[in-house]
């Protein structure tokens, strides 16, 4: 492992003595060899591996990642670790002699509700067989994964959910047969759960529900890696959506919104980032607008980019639809980290955590959302004030005693 490794302890913030502390809570001496396996969301964790040992942050996201997070705890904890993950392994990122065990695991391709069903069960199983093999004291394991393994994960062990999604939409318990059973069947597996780390309070809610209030999640603040200048902004002039480009995103309604909010704001410009199934759809449309001049789509954007198309905004949207569970919203975060709020939809969960830094309408509710924004621009006294409350979320960004890698250590220690 390199040297450098240790540039990065400071994303967590955990006591001294951790390392002997948690293993005396697992029932292991000082001297035991640790286990710990982690199964992530799909991200490329073994490439984030390879940045992390090189001693810096994965340039592709702007910022502090689970994963990254996670080996360096693992690193502080002198843990064993073993990585599942979906996506391919560097070779790299393998490499003999270190205490990283990283293994993939293809789910099967599913093209139908009976197919993905049956393609989940096989999941879960080999996730079970590859755990059972290395046999770890820990257990972290994302919502992304099938519910179906925590039970035979947590046989001998403490396993801990990394709740980064919502399990149905927020302030909209299922209500439906389907939905009731659903729920039903997810608290019956939850009993299986020791912990949760969450990326949200609505998570952490939800949590509490399904194990009727034995657990009550950890919920970190997303953790941005660098500072930037904040520039005093006095009105809206320039909105931007950075995100995944799909209808469920909400960005064809804000660009019906924008439209008309054009017509009285002719100096209003929308800027586009991200990319998407909906790419070409959105294409098409903005060649049929009659506003395409105050309009610009960029499409897929690096790290960097990222921050400097933030910087040059006013307003960041976040229209997420009804039928999309949203974890949190993480954008919102980097636009406060330039001193930028953010209107957010009522089913967003970043709303507690932004709190004043935001603005919200109602889901679904183009009159809404237009009313909003036009509040904002007509009135830059309260544009101006949400701008100030930004402060107060920037505090929490750069508290690395907030992060999600201290927050598991608490949570192994609950």
């Amino acid at each position: 492992m390199s040297s450098h490794a240790h540039d990065l302890s400071g994303v967590i913030r955990i006591p001294e003595g951790a390392a002997n502390s948690l293993r005396r809570h697992l029932g292991l001496s000082d001297h035991d060899t640790l286990r710990v396996t982690y199964i992530p969301g799909p991200g490329d964790v073994a490439g984030t591996f390879n940045h992390w040992r090189a001693g810096h942050h994965d340039p592709r996201i702007p910022s502090v990642i689970y994963s990254l997070m996670f080996y360096e705890l693992m690193r502080q904890l002198d843990a064993e670790c073993q990585i599942i993950s979906i996506q391919p392994i560097d070779v790299a990122a393998a490499t003999s002699g270190n205490r990283f065990h990283f293994e993939q695991v293809k789910p099967m391709p599913a093209t139908g509700r009976w197919s993905y069903y049956r393609s989940q069960r096989v999941y879960a199983r080999q996730l079970v067989s590859m755990v059972a093999q290395f046999d770890p004291h820990v257990v972290v394991t994302a919502t992304h994964n099938p519910s179906s393994s925590w039970r035979a994960l947590s046989r001998g062990r403490k396993l801990v959910l990394s709740a980064h999604n919502t399990f149905w939409l927020m302030g909209y318990p299922p209500q439906d047969i389907k939905g009731r059973l659903r729920r039903m069947l997810l608290s019956s597996e939850a009993t299986s759960l020791d912990g949760a780390i969450c990326t949200s309070h609505e998570c952490a809610r939800q949590i509490a529900i399904l194990t009727k209030g034995r657990i009550r999640g950890e919920v970190e603040c997303p953790q941005i890696v660098h500072r930037y200048p904040i520039e005093k902004r006095d009105r809206v002039r320039k909105l931007l959506f950075l995100g995944r480009i799909e209808r469920s995103k909400g960005i064809f309604m804000l660009l019906e919104v924008f439209e008309k909010l054009a017509i009285q704001h002719p100096e209003l410009t929308l800027h586009i980032a991200g990319s998407g199934g909906a790419d070409d759809a959105l294409k098409a449309k903005l060649a049929a607008s009659a506003n395409a001049k105050q309009i610009e789509f960029l499409g897929r954007i690096g790290s960097d980019a990222v921050h400097s198309t933030i910087a040059a905004a006013d307003l960041l949207v976040c229209p997420t639809m009804s039928d999309f569970n949203e974890g949190l919203a993480v954008v919102g975060f980097e636009a406060a980290a330039h001193g930028i709020p953010t209107v957010l939809s009522s089913v967003v969960p970043a709303v507690e955590l932004l709190g004043e830094g935001c603005a919200v309408y109602q889901a679904d509710n183009a009159t809404a959302l237009e009313a909003t924004i036009a509040g904002l621009i007509e009135n830059p006294e309260t544009y101006q004030k949400l701008c100030g409350a930004t402060a107060l979320v920037r505090e929490k960004m750069y508290d690395r005693s907030l992060s999600w890698g201290s927050g598991l250590f608490r949570t192994l220690m609950e």
